[in-house]
């Protein structure tokens, strides 16, 4: 019974149950002996799943119209959504005002211009001409149907065939050039000889009809380039929003392989484009936004626009907004350091941090010296330090930073607690001379120092069985086998040491390293080890990556959880910081349970473009307890 209410619902979906000869209703009840038929309406399904929604129809007669193809939308959808979005018996026709023609609106009687209706026959008069229209080539001997094509992720305006001589005729016109067509897109780079403009210019399109390159790649598909504006983007430097004609029948393909072979590709995730960081997932900044074309029966031109889609002005607006903000943050980074903008050191074309140009950065209200032998102190690290201090609790603790880099975990530890002392490791010698240069900065030489080290190797350097009662790390945890697309996803750390950075093994392998190190040093027998009876370790972790490391640390048990302090100002403000969780725990015993599982955060490069550059890292914290093994 409740299969068959199922199929009675979906009576409009061309199913019809029909009981004892009538048409059932969704309420019927069955009786024994009852004659049940299941009849299947192909059309009325067709129309519900077509017809439920009509497409923009711009321009339309009797023998052709002009549509409006949504973004992600096939062109086979479009073609099975034509019947029921065009009047199959339109008498009148609309005519737009075109720069050739008087700025008139017209409405002609069909048989004022052309007499007596033409039979409509399914013969194309010996013509055996195919469009460039790959995904819909069946759907050209069904009318109406399309007589050029759109790729999936654009949008724009599709002109289409209503009568089989008017298919023949405008694929013919097609394929000699007869359609112009006029695509907008967005592109990487200012435009060469074109003046960028800012935000209150940006109502009104400037052209400026540009030279087609002829050694480019597919320059014999471009008929012309007209540039409308060029605007500041904080990844790009500039963005160029350009209409482009094709040469007929050349299609949005061919417009992108021209840009990406004058490095101007087009913005977009898919083929033969470039994403902008702040903009992925956005869809491709193309759109068909004009066709203009002589009436193959009328004989008058025709001309008809569709607005720019609104996301290209948005894209323009928040990547300029984006830059500006970029701009001021530098000049007052600048500023501290003692620079001159006008400085040779200073070159914003780049994406080499400000921090290195400068070579200092802030953290934690202290002033730190940075090189590309150091990673960049990033704000949210800043959690990790009041967790750690919140721990020590005043106390003369012993603190152990694990690749210090430029020492500033450990420094602003022994900043906040008099009366601690500290040692930082890290495998690189370069990085340990810019942390004795910090520590000295700060006047911290008496209390704190530094040593080659490796995190896998704690337990075997005599220098490190202290006892410490604190162990600090920001260990490499970015996936070393995504190392290309996360560099491209993040401005700037290209220009930081990958050691620092990327891990194996998913990101994983240095918490494997670390642990496994740790749990010889809490097996080892003796007074001598790494770490102190009821000792902390306090490590950052990237997003969505604390179960795992949890299990990792089996031999601990989480104690709390914390948020960091930029979390929830990050989605008020949209900045590049997203929530994060911070774990603490306790060793000793394995945690079972799901507390404190990770939350999802949402893409840093949603929330603007001035955001995904160095500190455009979403990270948790987990801080756990030290105990003696089998308590």
């Amino acid at each position: 019974m409740k299969a068959l209410e199922s199929l009675v619902k979906q009576e409009d979906n061309g199913i019809r149950v029909i009981v004892n000869g009538t048409v059932a209703e969704v309420t019927k009840i069955l009786a024994t002996n009852d004659l049940v038929q299941i009849k299947f309406d192909s059309l009325a399904a067709h129309e519900s799943i077509y017809g439920r929604e009509k497409l923009d129809v711009r321009y339309e007669d009797s023998f052709l119209a002009v549509v409006v193809k949504p973004s992600g939308m096939t062109m086979v959808t479009l073609g099975f959504m034509l019947p029921y979005s065009l009047c199959p018996d339109a008498d009148k026709i609309t005519l737009e005002p075109t720069s050739g023609a008087q700025e008139v609106e017209e409405c002609l009687s069909i048989e004022d211009v052309c007499g007596e209706n033409d039979s409509q026959d399914d013969e194309d008069h010996g013509l055996n001409i195919s469009s460039n229209i790959s995904p819909t080539l069946g759907q050209q001997n069904r009318l109406p149907c399309a007589v050029h094509g759109l790729e999936k992720a654009s949008n724009g305006l599709v002109l289409v065939a209503k009568t089989s001589d008017i298919r023949a005729s405008l694929l013919l016109m097609h394929k000699e050039g007869g359609i112009r067509r006029t695509f907008r897109v967005i592109c990487h780079g200012a435009w060469a000889g074109s003046e960028v403009i800012t935000t209150h210019e940006l109502e009104h399109d400037r052209k400026n009809s540009v030279i087609v390159d002829p050694i480019a790649l597919d320059a014999d598909c471009i008929d012309a380039i007209n540039v409308a504006m060029v605007t500041l983007s904080n990844e790009a430097g500039s963005l160029s929003t350009l209409d482009i004609v094709p040469r007929s029948p050349a299609m949005g393909v061919n417009i992108r392989r021209y840009l990406m072979s004058l490095q101007h590709p087009v913005v977009g995730d898919s083929g033969n484009t470039k994403p902008l960081k702040a903009n992925r997932n956005k869809g491709l900044q193309s759109a068909l936004v004009k066709v203009e074309f002589i009436h193959p029966k009328l004989g008058i031109p025709v001309s008809v626009s569709l607005e720019e889609p609104s996301k290209f002005g948005q894209l323009r607006n928040r990547e300029q907004k984006a830059c500006l903000r970029r701009q001021v943050n530098d000049l007052e980074e600048l500023k501290k350091g003692g620079l001159d903008p006008q400085s040779s050191i200073y070159d914003r074309s780049t994406e080499r941090p400000i921090a290195y140009m400068v070579g200092e950065k802030d953290f934690c209200g202290m002033r730190f010296k940075v090189t590309p032998a150091t990673l960049i102190p990033r704000s949210s690290t800043e959690t990790l330090v009041e967790a750690a201090i919140a721990l020590a609790r005043d106390r003369a603790v012993k603190i152990l930073d694990v690749g210090t880099g430029s020492g500033c975990l450990l420094l602003a530890l022994l900043q906040s607690l008099p009366s601690a002392t500290g040692l930082g490791v890290d495998i690189s010698q370069e990085a340990l001379e810019v942390a004795h240069t910090n520590s000295a900065l700060h006047g911290l030489t008496s209390r704190a120092s530094f040593s080659i080290g490796d995190l896998e190797k704690l337990d075997s350097s005599r220098n490190l069985l202290q006892s410490f009662d604190l162990l600090v790390c920001n260990p490499p945890y970015l996936d070393a086998s995504k190392i290309t697309k996360l560099t491209k996803l993040y401005a700037g750390t290209e220009y930081e040491p990958p050691v620092a950075l990327f891990a194996e093994k998913e990101g994983y392998d240095a918490y494997e390293l670390l642990a496994t190190c740790l749990l010889r040093d809490l097996k080892a027998s003796g007074p001598n080890r790494v770490m102190a009876r009821n000792g902390h370790v306090v490590l950052e972790i990237g997003t969505g990556m604390g179960q795992r490391v949890r299990a990792i640390f089996w031999f601990l048990r989480l104690e709390t959880a914390l948020k960091d302090k930029q979390g929830s100002e990050s989605l008020k403000r949209a900045l590049s910081e997203n929530g994060r969780d911070s774990y603490v725990a306790t060793l000793g015993e394995r945690v079972e349970g799901t507390a404190g599982e990770d939350e999802d955060d949402e893409d840093p490069s949603d929330l603007g473009a001035a955001e995904a550059d160095v500190d455009a890292f979403s990270w948790e914290f987990i801080v756990v307890g030290w105990m003696e093994w089998g308590v």
